[in-house]
């Protein structure tokens, strides 16, 4: 069983963590075949943590957790924080694969989307 877990940093405004719960509930809709599990997880303000989250998910036998960071770019979280919780999480669940993707910001198309939104104006 896979799952994917959408990162995201946490706010202490409410709607903007629901933005990210929304599109972990319309990512589930479109990944149905890819996981089994996704959702969504805070690094700070909000819960539920990642750490908590991969530990809920671990409790359902998953072989694998896929953690999209849903950042713009290589901070110190991208770059230091969520790799130690990765690695704390493969030490702690070895039977569990971890895959870490890159944050939004460094996919390829990125241009492409901002040129798209910048016309949807």
């Amino acid at each position: 069983m896979k799952a994917l877990i959408i990162l995201a940093h946490g706010s202490r405004r409410k709607e903007s963590n629901l933005e990210v719960q929304k599109l972990s509930n319309q990512v589930k809709k479109l990944t149905r075949k890819e996981f089994e599990i996704v959702d969504c997880a805070f690094l700070e303000v909000t819960k539920p943590s990642l750490i908590d989250l991969v530990e809920k998910i671990i409790l359902k036998n998953v072989s694998e957790i896929t953690v999209f960071p849903y950042f713009l770019n290589s901070g110190v979280h991208i770059t230091t924080d969520i790799p130690n919780i990765i690695e704390n999480a493969r030490a702690k669940h070895p039977s569990c694969k971890f895959i870490l993707c890159p944050p939004i910001g460094a996919y390829k198309n990125m241009p492409e989307l901002v040129i798209k939104q910048l016309k949807s104006i």
